[in-house]
């Protein structure tokens, strides 16, 4: 699948299910443990913000000021479409960004943020009672085997971007395996 094109549905993904969360949800609790609805809201705009300015390197979540789902998800719409207008410029793909672990080319970041923008649609979607299986399952396929060659064990763990993968059934939904691979509970 193209980068761009993957990058682009897993922002969609996320929009659909941000838009059926509703106001009383905000604060809910998430397969994320330390943040809630609105903290992983902000987790994926920040990243979306970050990468438009080239500096997508991992931070905290932050709680956006906001009163409502209408603002997150205008934040969200405004976020994702600067990340996408960054890849999509002449030269976004062939750059480069700096991490505290070493410097990425974009061709690497953009596989990157659509992983982590669909894995934690799957997080949005499992906090506030919607639907997982139908988030995009030809591109979770395809997020699960390049995360399958790219999360290594010393990236799991305590204080590490991943949990430990945990169980599931082969035959789930592809966007449920990317989740366990991942280190989400399913259930």
């Amino acid at each position: 699948m193209d980068l761009l094109e993957a990058h682009q549905r897993a922002q969609d993904a996320f929009a659909r299910v941000l838009s059926g969360v509703t106001d009383d949800q905000l604060d809910a609790p998430t397969p994320c443990a330390e943040w809630q609805v609105r903290d992983l809201v902000g987790h994926v705009v920040a990243g979306n913000e970050r990468t438009a300015t080239g500096s997508p390197a991992h931070s905290p979540a932050h709680s956006p000021a906001v009163e409502d789902v209408a603002q997150l998800v205008a934040l969200h719409a405004t976020s994702a479409k600067a990340a996408q207008d960054s890849f999509s410029a002449p030269g976004g793909l062939t750059r480069t960004f700096e991490f505290p672990f070493g410097t990425l080319p974009a061709h690497r970041v953009i596989g990157m943020r659509a992983t982590d923008a669909l894995t934690h649609t799957w997080d949005l979607a499992r906090a506030t009672g919607q639907p997982t299986s139908d988030l995009d399952e030809e591109l979770a396929a395809e997020l699960l085997a390049g995360s399958r060659g790219r999360v290594r064990p010393e990236f799991r763990g305590p204080g590490m971007p991943f949990a430990d993968e945990q169980p599931c059934d082969p035959d789930a939904p592809a966007s449920d395996r990317l989740a366990a691979f991942l280190g989400r509970a399913q259930h």
